[in-house]
This record gives structure tokens, sequence and C-alpha cells, in this order.
């Protein structure tokens, strides 16, 4: 295939993802603006509930990463039997660990709150906020692993009708039930945590309605759940440990690191909070790529083309590196105007600017990071993201960002040079990862 025609196709793999998390992180950005206007206990009380859910929610949901993997060896070999047998199993699965999300959630969220946070105005709404978020925790789970599963076999646009659905819903309630808009009661923090809870439910239905009567390449049958096949969910299984693992080594450690930024004060980490709710927007083309990276290397090697697969790899960083160069430009030149639309709180708004400022360095890097990232994990390589992962968390950013709070007694701005240089660091082991080429010979 010739280069122009990788790089087409990697585009239009990835728009529909790009778009699709564009969506989300529209509603992520809602959310904050319209939480912040209740007050900074408020905000952080959503941002302390977000963390520790969705943290929970990327861990549990790893099984996604599996079911992607081999969805996409399979449609690439074109044993599309096999990949509506992966489909059906992932299902089951997420089934049970939505359940399992819900009951750590309900236990752990109290003792967080409580005990970790401590700070009373904050816990009140953050325990109530949490625990809404977690019902929905049944459904979310399934529509993260189906559509994982969708974009595996190369159909990245459903997984975006199903978010657009979502998200329009989620905005017009967190309008009507966060102030109390249309005769509705104003409900405040609770009121974004139903909002989203049901804009799940709909996610759910387009997408799990989609699989079951489409007449595409897969399809969601009922004798592919009722029927166990336990060499299937072992293989899901043994990708999706590495994976889990990942995600619990990413995003605990910035659960464990807001956790501490919490005790720099209010408006410190709710300054951080509306920071990194504007950095989101430069995640994705980082996602984007990363899932057209994951669907044709892993597509690819079923087709056994191996030069293909190395090729939409490096085509996907590519892309990526440079739409997330400009839109650290903009973080550099323009930081006050943009954390603007998050908040109209001075002092938190000038300090979430310079931290932006300093977060446009990490763009460049951040989009190699996760574009080759997603090619290991298209090829099956979950342990490798997982072994980066682990370094650049645990060796480099907790330690640091420890030091800064508890012992330096710095500001929120270094804690943003630490993340500079720790995505520095993941680009290039996951750069050495990908080109030692031991991912291009893995069996699944």
């Amino acid at each position: 295939m010739s280069k122009d025609k990788i790089r087409r196709e990697v585009f239009n793999l990835a728009w529909p993802a790009i778009f699709e998390m564009v969506l989300e992180t529209s509603v992520w950005i809602f959310d904050t603006a319209m939480v912040g206007r209740l007050s900074a206990a408020a905000l952080s009380a959503v941002g302390l509930g977000g963390q520790l859910i969705y943290t929970l929610l990327f861990v549990l949901s790893a099984v996604g990463v599996g079911s992607a993997a081999m969805v996409a060896r399979y449609c690439g070999a074109e044993e599309y039997d096999r990949a509506e047998r992966v489909l059906g199993q992932s299902f089951v699965l997420s089934i049970f660990i939505g359940a399992l999300l819900l009951t750590i959630t309900n236990a752990s969220v109290g003792y967080f709150f409580n005990v970790l946070v401590g700070q009373a105005d904050v816990a009140r709404p953050g325990i109530t906020y949490t625990r809404i978020i977690s019902i929905g925790g049944l459904i979310m789970v399934p529509t993260m692993v189906l559509n994982s599963a969708l974009r595996g076999s190369g159909n990245t646009r459903v997984p975006m009708i199903a978010t657009l659905t979502a998200d329009l819903f989620n905005i017009f309630g967190d309008y009507v039930l966060i102030f109390g808009n249309f005769g509705f009661p104003r409900m405040g923090v609770a009121g974004a945590a139903v909002a989203t809870t049901i804009s799940q439910s709909l996610a759910f239905c387009v997408t799990t309605g989609y699989l079951i009567f489409n007449k595409g390449s897969i399809r969601l049958k009922m004798n592919n759940i009722i029927n166990l096949d336990y060499a299937i969910l072992k293989k899901l299984i043994s990708l999706s440990i590495p994976a889990s693992l990942f995600e619990l080594s990413d995003s605990g450690s910035r659960l464990i690191s807001s956790l501490w930024l919490s005790r720099l004060g209010p408006v410190a980490f709710a300054a951080n909070q509306v920071a990194v709710s504007a950095e989101s927007v430069s995640f994705m083309p980082g996602f984007g790529f990363s899932v057209s990276a994951s669907t044709m290397v892993g597509q690819a090697l079923g087709a056994k083309d191996e030069k293909k697969a190395e090729q939409a790899a490096i085509e996907s960083a590519k892309q990526a590196v440079s739409l997330m160069s400009i839109i650290g430009l903009l973080f550099l030149t323009i930081p006050y105007q943009i954390m603007g639309f998050f908040t109209n709180i001075g002092e938190v708004r000038e300090l979430a600017s310079r931290c932006i400022r300093i977060g446009a360095f990490e763009q460049p890097t951040m989009a190699l990071s996760m574009t080759l990232s997603g090619a290991l994990k298209g090829a099956g390589d979950t342990k490798g993201p997982f072994y980066v992962s682990l370094i650049s968390t645990w060796l480099i950013r907790l330690p640091l960002i420890f030091m800064i709070v508890f012992v330096w007694k710095k500001n929120i701005e270094y804690v943003w040079l630490v993340t500079v240089f720790q995505f520095l660091t993941e680009a290039m082991l996951m750069g050495y990862r990908f080109k030692k080429g031991g991912w291009k010979k893995i069996e699944l």
C-alpha cells in the first residue's frame, strides 16, 4: 500500500475518534464550567470524585484493550466468526466488571473523601457525586468495551454517534439539573452526576443496538454471549491484565497526586483542575491517532503485512505530533483567554494560565507516547506500555510531586514542569520499545 493510501486510511480512522474525544472533552469542560460557577469546593468535589470513579473505570474496563487487539487481528485475517466470539465474550466480562466497579466505589468513597481528602465542604458533595456516577458504571464499562471492539473492527463512526447522542443530553441535563432550570429542582453537584448517568445509558443503547441489528462485519449475537468460551476469556484476561496495570499506574498516580495537590488549598487545586480540563483538548488528536494506530497495526498483522503495520504506526505518530503541537502553541500564546472560559475567579484563572503555558511544552512528546502506545497495544503488546508507565509515573512523577508539595513547599507550577519531564521520558521509552520490533511477532 502506498504512503498516500496509508495516510488517508490513518486519517479516516482517526477523525471520528478525534471528534468523539472532542465530544467527551466538551462535556467534561461544560461540567467543569457549570460546577465552577457554584464554588471552589464544588469544583474540587467533582474533580476528586471524577478522579476516583474514572481511575477505577479505566482500570477495570481495560478488557477493551484486549478485545480491540483480538478483533482487529481476526478482522485483518478475515476471520469474522472468531471476531464475533471475542465480542460476545468481552460483553459478558464487561457486565461482571461493571458490577465490580459499583461495589468497589461505594465501599471506598466514604474513606476516600472523609479520611484522605479530609475537607468537609468538599467531602459532602464529593460523596454524593461519586455514588450517583458509580451507578452508571454498570453500563459505562460494557459501552466502553463494545466501542473498543468496534474500533478494532475498523468502525470508529458508531462510537462517535453513541457519544454524540449521550453528550447532547448531558449538556442539556447539566443546564437543567445543576441550576434548576425549566421547573426542575436545583440539584447542584448531584445534578451533574444524574445528567452524566442518564447520558451513559443512551450511549449504551446506541452501541448495543447497532451491534445487534447491523449487517456489518461483526455483530453481537446471543449464542456468543450465553456460551462461554474459556480459551477466549483466558486470552482476553491475559491481554487485559497488563493494560489494567497500565491504567492503574497512570490513573492511580494522578489520583494520588490529586490528593496531594488538594493539600495546597482550594484555589491551587481548582487552578490545576481547570488547567487539566483545558489541556484535555490536546488529548483529542492523541486519542484519535492512537486508535488508528491500534486498529491498523492489528489488522495489518492479521493480514501478515508487517511493513504496513510499521508504516501505519509511524504515520499516526506524525499526524498526532503535528496537530498537538499546534494546540500547544495556543496554550503558549493565549493561556489567559483560554482559562477565561473555565472560571471567572480571578486568582484561579491567573494561576491556571501559568500552568497551561508550561503544559504547552509537553504536547509533542505526549502525542508520540500516546500513538506508539496505541500501536503496541494493537499488536497485543500490552506489557510494554505498562512498563513505560511504571517508570515514568512511579519513579519520576510521584516522587518529584511529593517533594514539591511536602518537602520543597513549591507551588502548583512546579508540578507541571514535572509533567513535561514525565512525557519526555515516556516518549523516549515508548519509541525504544517500538523500534525493537518484538511486537511484530506476537501471536493472538
